[in-house]
């Protein structure tokens, strides 16, 4: 059992005692939570630089470029529960995670870097070609770092509140890593001669801290003995098992909802920024966009304790729809906040985000660890990596289907990446659908929060009787 004066693991030791501890160091916590840097970098950084750098500088088809990054997304996201299944089946005396979070650290630093280097006499097409290949290999990496990491959160705690308060560390450290995520285009026009030169820097110094903490997580976190002792799982059965758990198909499609309505929108703001805030100036953009990812990470990082702490108190439903409502109404105020009188005005709807967001993705993984209780208690089988996985999948899906879609969506707004300044139509159409297709779809995520039916007295019933189980039987690994 890890305690305060035991927070380190050698890597011949990855086990703990059976039953996994109640509460936390806070260094236990940090070893995990740090991996948060890796994954919002593999999430977001491509989603920040991409516009800017293949369609705006290198002049690749927005249609062509969705597909190039929605494409990888899908073939990732039918990696995931594969990848599940085997962490859940995994026997080393590492563990069942650790080996594939460094593994798929170490890969995803190095395709990233390689990402933002392709050959410029390439023409526009092949650049898309060579931006999706690379792609396919980086998010294979991201499925290797990803689900094991994601489970081995799942499994830290016991606690139905300790488990909340673990996934505050892991969106508090997302913030601080998020915060700069804003200034990778910025550094990309200051660094050489353009920004197409200035990214290939930026790629590597990027791929160097996604492996140097993504090592972290594999190097100080232990894992439950437990895990290692349980029968093999087939995949059908694991997935079979997954899709039957209710509650836990709520959640994920709280999140799908979330992910669809919000990321449909997001690449939009860009250019309601250049082509109506700023009148086309991409440089001006470009520092707005520094600050404002600034406020957005920053609130999240200073706001995210107050979460836990609202999570922990109110409980979890409570707090999520609070969360929920708040982001659907920063949307629709983005009609009178995103204005040229005063840009940086945009801040208040992108704070209200970031609150609502912060809930999300808190209250997200503490579900779905309670859920994994549940599901024991149905199974008896622990299987964190197959949750993870199917949770992983089904964003995925949802983001992929973003990537494309918002290329179109672009596109049916009117916008010619050959104009210097786009149609008064065409901006129109920009903040309309910015401001009004997220509550659409946040509305009915709200519904189903409303019906959860998972609460603190449930969870702590169904770990009374697991722990009495595992007491009972008195299990013992042989490493």
């Amino acid at each position: 059992m890890i305690s305060k004066n035991d927070t380190t693991a050698s890597n011949s030791d990855n086990s703990t005692d059976s039953l996994a501890p109640q509460k936390l160091s806070v260094f236990a916590k940090l070893s995990w939570g740090v991996g948060a840097i890796v994954d919002v970098y593999m999430i977001n950084a491509m989603s920040y630089l991409a516009l800017p750098i293949y369609n705006i500088a290198l002049g690749v088809d927005p249609r062509m470029l969705s597909w190039a990054m929605g494409i990888p997304r899908f073939l990732d996201a039918i990696a995931d529960p594969i990848i599940g299944n085997i962490s859940d089946n995994t026997r080393t005396r590492w563990g069942r995670r650790r080996p594939y979070i460094a593994i798929g650290a170490i890969l995803c630093g190095i395709m990233f870097a390689l990402m933002w280097m392709p050959p410029t006499s390439l023409s526009p097409n092949g650049l898309a070609i060579f931006f999706l290949l690379v792609g396919i290999l980086y998010y294979a990496g991201y499925s290797i770092f990803g689900i094991p990491w994601t489970a081995l959160g799942y499994e830290l705690s016991t606690d139905y509140n300790e488990r909340t308060r673990i996934m505050a560390y892991r969106t508090f450290i997302t913030a601080l890593g998020g915060l700069g995520l804003g200034t990778l285009w910025w550094l990309s026009l200051r660094i050489g001669k353009n920004e197409v030169e200035g990214v290939r820097v930026v790629g590597i110094l990027v791929g160097v801290l996604i492996i140097i903490v993504g090592l972290m997580p594999a190097l100080f976190c232990r894992e439950a003995a437990s895990g290692q002792c349980q029968k093999m799982i087939s995949l059908k059965a694991g997935l079979k098992s997954t899709f039957r758990n209710k509650p836990f198909l709520q959640i994920s499609t709280i999140v799908f909802l979330i992910l669809i309505g919000i990321f449909i929108v997001q690449p939009l703001s860009l250019y309601i920024n250049i082509y109506y805030v700023y009148g086309g100036d991409k440089e001006a953009v470009s520092t707005l966009n520094l600050f404002c990812n600034f406020g957005f990470q920053g609130i999240g990082l200073v706001l995210t304790p107050l979460v836990a702490f609202m999570g922990t108190h109110l409980g979890k439903k409570k707090t999520l729809l609070i969360g929920l409502g708040t982001v659907a109404i920063s949307f629709p105020l983005s009609w009178f906040f995103y204005t040229p009188a005063c840009p940086y005005l945009q801040l208040i709807c992108l704070g209200m985000a970031s609150v609502g967001l912060s809930c999300v993705w808190v209250l997200s993984g503490a579900m779905i660890a309670d859920v994994c209780d549940i599901d024991e208690l149905a199974t008896g089988l622990r299987r964190e990596g197959m949750y993870g996985a199917v949770f992983a999948w089904v964003c995925k899906v949802g983001v992929a289907a973003v990537m494309i879609l918002s290329g179109y969506m672009l596109n049916w707004s009117g916008y010619d990446a050959q104009f210097q300044m786009q149609t008064p139509q065409t901006v129109f159409l920009l903040r309309f659908l910015y401001a009004a297709v997220p509550p659409m779809f946040l509305i009915v995520a709200i519904i189903i929060t409303a019906l959860y039916p998972v609460d603190e007295k449930r969870v702590r019933e169904t770990r009374a009787i697991l722990d009495q189980r595992k007491q009972a039987a008195a299990i013992q690994c042989i490493e």
